[in-house]
């Protein structure tokens, strides 16, 4: 059995991985405040993205000793996540 492979139904993971999302996205907006601007509900997707959940990966990428290159890729696709909540959220009003 591999360690690094999740255990579960795939749709479990999928639908799991979904509602965390949700989670994310609506404490997001709660962050954000009701209709905001678009250029800063975007920036502060990159920010939040980038400065909280990025970072926070790199601390426990360096004490588990991984790449910098799976760091990127990691923080990369959260910091666009946040940034496309920022998206939606800002012209969701």
């Amino acid at each position: 059995m591999d360690p690094d492979k999740p255990n579960g139904h795939p749709a479990a993971i999928f639908g799991g991985a979904f509602l965390l999302s949700l989670v994310a996205a609506a404490v997001f907006a709660v962050f954000l405040g009701p209709a905001p601007a678009l250029a800063h509900a975007v920036g502060a997707g990159i920010a939040a993205g980038l400065c909280w959940v990025a970072a926070s990966f790199g601390i426990n990428y360096l004490f588990a000793g991984r790449s910098l290159k799976l760091w990127l890729i990691d923080g990369g696709y959260h910091t666009l996540q946040f940034a496309l909540y920022g998206l939606v959220l800002g012209l969701w009003h």
